[in-house]
């Protein structure tokens, strides 16, 4: 018991250097805080604008621009930018809590952006009344539903008298039951650390999601093509295509800090097929072939969406679907590179991490619309190979070559 009234003191001791506000580290010692244990920081929210309505002025409808609706998001964002001044760190999650009676006040915990968190009774008054009262009239009303039918009676098991929480955060807005009684609860007074904990920020467990990628990944990347790529044949191809297609590439130019660029982000050398091929053309119009410099930048977009910490492994696999065992059914990852952009952010990629049954080196479609990462050739030669057959590789009808 002594040694657990130590770790509660030390939780309970950091605070800001200008505002004297109580803070509790996240670490694993945060799952043994109790709801006693925590000093919550009374804080009134003088500063929050008075609720307005969102701006329809611009909408197509001359019925939308008339309508008349809170704009409940712009208030979400204005209150976390204001408290993540108050606290000189971005808030990335907030949880609030209604008072469990009248004119007590609201229970608040705020994630900071540098894993800690602030417990706050926030005072119901002003225009943060206000804004609660317009977010939780339908949680109320729904209430007084339940009490005005006998649920209640009907459900003895049930709490008539609930709270309510609102949870904010980038793209963040939802609105659950407190100590309902019912089957899918919030329950953040029992065993409180362990609940904050459990509902952390995903920020805060970036090491583990980066973690969670790799391991899946890993097994899949081959960055070393099996076979040495047949430069005669791929210049063949290339030339016999753009002849076909009465297209003139753009004149080529040096393009080797930009595959030192490439090589420095990904760890991997920048394909010798694509180089071959940047060699040939630095772009063609109307065709979505990529120059080096837009190879890259695509390539950096789809790994900062591969690298977030928004985007967690179950997000990257969970509405994307393999071809067969060709391909790996994955939003992204840095072992596609994009060289040829069929539009709307879809694009044809050399791919370094096929399937069981796929070659490195390999030629996918993947991208905003492509839910099932398709096969589309071997390699660039067989690529160029069924262009020039006019096989019906880009099905999709994003673009015709």
């Amino acid at each position: 018991m002594k040694y657990f009234l130590v770790i509660v003191l030390l939780l309970l001791t950091h605070c800001s250097s200008k505002m004297n506000i109580q803070s509790i580290p996240y670490n694993n010692q945060l799952k043994k805080v109790e709801l006693v244990d925590i000093i919550f920081n009374t804080i009134a929210l003088k500063e929050i604008p008075e609720p307005y309505f969102k701006d329809y002025s611009n909408h197509k409808s001359t019925t939308a621009r008339d309508y008349k609706s809170y704009d409940k998001m712009g208030f979400r964002d204005s209150l976390l930018k204001h408290l993540s001044e108050k606290f000189e760190h971005t808030v990335l999650k907030l949880i609030i809590i209604t008072p469990k009676d009248e004119n007590l006040y609201y229970d608040a915990f705020v994630y900071l952006s540098d894993k800690s968190i602030i417990g706050m009774h926030v005072k119901d008054e002003g225009n943060f009344k206000l804004w609660m009262d317009i977010i939780f009239k339908d949680q109320y009303q729904k209430l007084e539903k339940y009490k005005d039918n006998g649920q209640f009676e009907r459900q003895p098991e049930l709490n008539p008298n609930p709270q309510f929480m609102l949870t904010l955060g980038k793209g963040l807005f939802s609105q659950k039951w407190v100590n309902s009684g019912m089957l899918i609860d919030q329950k953040p007074y029992e065993n409180t650390g362990a609940y904050l904990y459990k509902n952390a920020p995903k920020q805060y467990n970036e090491a583990k999601i980066t973690k969670e990628k790799q391991n899946y990944i890993k097994k899949y990347i081959n960055t070393t093509r099996p076979s040495v790529v047949d430069k005669a044949l791929l210049r063949e191809l290339f030339q016999e295509f753009i002849k076909a297609k009465n297209i003139k590439p753009n004149l080529s130019k040096n393009n080797e800090k930009v595959y030192e660029e490439f090589e420095n982000s990904a760890g991997y050398a920048f394909p010798e097929e694509l180089k071959l091929l940047l060699s040939l053309h630095n772009g063609i119009e109307n065709t979505g072939f990529l120059t080096a410099e837009q190879i890259l930048d695509e390539w950096n977009n789809w790994k900062k969406i591969y690298d977030s910490v928004d985007w967690m492994l179950t997000d990257l696999t969970g509405n994307s679907y393999a071809d067969g065992r060709k391909t790996i059914g994955m939003y992204t990852n840095p072992y596609w590179i994009p060289f040829l952009s069929t539009g709307s952010g879809n694009f044809i990629a050399i791919d370094y991490a096929p399937g069981n049954k796929g070659t490195s080196g390999q030629i996918i479609a993947f991208g905003a619309d492509e839910n099932k990462i398709r096969f589309i050739a071997d390699n660039l030669e067989d690529f160029f190979q069924k262009l020039i057959d006019k096989e019906d590789i880009l099905n999709n009808g994003f673009l015709e070559l």
